[in-house]
């Protein structure tokens, strides 16, 4: 190697060295994916909260960019929880990515149609990497229900958007609320959350509702503007069973008069709505505000209530 080549090699070196004393990241152990290896996504208990995909799954679904920070920090978690989102930085620059659940995430393409369609919901929620197959019960689907004044899709260039959530549940009981949004041209979205749709411990002061609001929109007074109700998951009475029985559940932000009805199925209150309040509901981001909600019988009578 000739002077020219050992000087450029050298400053090329100290420059890298430089770059990444400032930001640099250090590369993730390389492991070899375990022979065989499955995630039983049919099983009891919460498991989608335990660290069960390897971090070599993780590392050959998310590939390290040289030098580039990871959070979580994959250098020293060896596992993580299904569903996980790795957010890749270096310096200013950041991105995101899904490992997925037994299998990784994926496109999808769908129409409009689709999301109306047992066949159609379970083809895009599969795209999570959660295979909706035949040990999920397809138990329905409900459009976004848009209640107030709200603005319109359109005049943020978005010419087509339909959602819905849909619900699935296993012979352990596990919930999947598998949230859907087809936004035409530009494609389909779907994320899927996870509960626990068994009978649970009494609460004497009444059960958590089976969603919380999400999305939420802040006006300059510090108020809530517009908000989201959606997922699914099981309505409870305080002895902490599921109310089969229960065929609506109507939910609002506490301290607002605005409430939503969605159907409960065999005891899964399947939600989806965006919301305009009409008081002025305060909140800190941090500090978001609770909803309450009352569950009836088919027959329009009340069974429970329910709150945060």
């Amino acid at each position: 190697m000739n002077r020219a080549c050992q000087r450029i090699l050298a400053v090329g070196i100290a420059a890298l060295a430089a770059l990444c004393g400032s930001g640099c990241a250090p590369p993730i152990p390389h492991e070899e994916v375990p022979d065989g290896w499955a995630l039983n996504v049919h099983q009891p208990g919460e498991w989608w909260t335990q660290p069960l995909i390897p971090r070599s799954v993780v590392m050959q679904r998310c590939p390290q960019r040289f030098g580039w920070a990871s959070d979580p920090d994959l250098t020293r978690v060896t596992a993580l929880p299904p569903g996980t989102s790795i957010e890749y930085s270096f310096l200013t620059d950041d991105y995101h990515c899904s490992i997925g659940w037994s299998q990784p995430a994926s496109e999808v393409k769908a129409a409009a149609a689709d999301l109306a369609t047992e066949v159609g919901l379970r083809r895009i929620c599969s795209s999570s990497g959660l295979p909706m197959d035949a040990g999920w019960r397809f138990l329905g689907h409900k459009p976004t229900e848009g209640v107030g004044d709200l603005p319109d899709p359109r005049a943020s260039g978005i010419d087509t958007w339909d959602s819905t959530t849909a619900a699935f549940v296993d012979e352990y009981g596990t919930v999947v609320g598998c949230l859907v949004d087809h936004l035409g041209e530009a494609g389909t979205t779907r994320a899927v959350d996870l509960s626990v749709g068994a009978d649970g411990p009494t609460t004497p002061n009444g059960a958590a509702c089976p969603v919380e609001s999400r999305d939420m929109a802040r006006n300059d007074d510090g108020a809530v503007d517009e908000y989201q109700l959606r997922g699914a998951g099981a309505v409870r009475g305080q002895d902490g069973r599921v109310l089969t029985r229960a065929a609506t559940l109507r939910i609002g932000l506490v301290g607002d008069s605005v409430t939503t009805s969605h159907p409960v199925v065999d005891g899964i209150a399947i939600v989806d709505a965006r919301v305009k309040p009409k008081a002025a509901v305060h909140f800190e981001w941090d500090d978001p505000p609770p909803v309450e909600g009352t569950i009836y019988d088919a027959a329009g009578r009340l069974m429970a209530t329910c709150r945060g």
